[in-house]
């Protein structure tokens, strides 16, 4: 074959593989829309005002505001077959998600939310600490948290706070947590996953100022929960602790707790790095969550795509380059 024809040859085909790569990118994915109504979890009745968000990619998709009895409506850009996270969220009541996917284009999805509510929390002032609990001071099997004084990063007056301190009583109303699916590294180097938890306890605490906005700590803040009535726990251990980001809807890893017995009662006892939602729970020996081989990291997911590309890519040129070098 003479060197000119070789030539036009491989422009050819590096051409044809440029336009293959633009052409697959042109495909837009696919606007979904999911309408969310959102119910309190005690009386069943409607919550108007809620905040939907959805995340996908441990990132925000889409977010919406439900009107005034009305229910919120979230449109976004969908890769089909995969999962993601629906979340709802209102003042004075825990934030609930539920997973959702669907495996082509859909007419119309409607998915409901239920919300418990804020529990308040008595709230003593002392010279170090600020101590939160429910019922009497030193009552027992009542949760309570101690937080350093000196931690508060605070604009207004200490007796002007107020606090919310909210466990799950029995194993039902850890469902009404956000949904038990929590973000683990992979410690050999591989792609994160997604792994369901089974949870053993539950519980969220913050604190308010007088405009209502919530209060942020700076040093680690120490719970003491009481294990739900129902729960099967039946000796002290260790076990891992997990909090939640609301910036992708996982659950995090973050520490280890002690379950301790408290005369006939277990209680959960740990360390937290901040106020918020955290839970006591395993990681699911069954693999990623919700069996499904789309929950695992989408980044890495797309990264093995691309690399995938360029190596044949990468192979082609060479290839090329070996067939002129023999031509010319």
């Amino acid at each position: 074959m003479p060197p000119e024809r070789v030539c036009r040859f491989v422009v050819f085909l590096l051409l044809l593989c440029c336009t293959g790569r633009t052409h697959g990118k042109s495909v837009a994915q696919p606007e979904v829309q999911v309408r969310v109504k959102v119910f309190d979890s005690g009386n069943l009745s409607p919550l108007p005002d809620a905040t939907v968000v959805v995340h996908g990619n441990r990132s925000v998709l889409a977010s919406s505001q439900g009107a005034s009895g009305d229910a919120a409506v979230v449109n976004f850009q969908y890769r089909m077959g995969t999962w993601v996270i629906i979340t709802a969220s209102r003042k004075d009541y825990v934030t609930s998600s539920v997973p959702w996917h669907a495996s082509k284009v859909p007419l119309f999805s409607s998915v409901s939310l239920y919300l418990l509510a804020q529990r308040p929390g008595t709230l003593i002032l002392y010279d170090d600490v600020i101590h939160v609990f429910h019922g009497s001071p030193g009552g027992r099997s009542q949760p309570w948290l101690h937080i350093p004084r000196r931690s508060l990063q605070l604009n207004s007056s200490f007796s002007e706070m107020t606090a919310v301190l909210t466990t799950a009583r029995d194993i039902s109303e850890i469902n009404d947590f956000p949904y038990l699916l929590a973000l683990e590294p992979n410690t050999t180097g591989g792609e994160n996953s997604w792994t369901d938890l089974t949870v053993v306890a539950a519980v969220s605490a913050q604190l308010f100022d007088r405009e209502g906005s919530e209060v942020q700590v700076i040093e680690p803040v120490h719970f003491s929960v009481p294990l739900p009535s129902d729960s099967r726990v039946r000796s002290p251990t260790s076990i891992p602790v997990w909090v939640y980001d609301v910036n992708t809807g996982l659950w995090v890893r973050n520490g280890t707790g002690y379950i301790r017995r408290d005369g006939s009662h277990f209680t959960w006892d740990f360390m937290a790095s901040r106020l918020g939602y955290w839970i006591a729970a395993f990681p699911s020996s069954s693999g990623p969550g919700l069996s499904h081989p789309s929950l695992r990291d989408i980044t890495a997911y797309h990264t093995l795509i691309l690399l995938s590309i360029l190596g044949s890519l990468a192979l082609l040129v060479l290839v090329l380059l070996c067939v002129l070098l023999y031509y010319c």
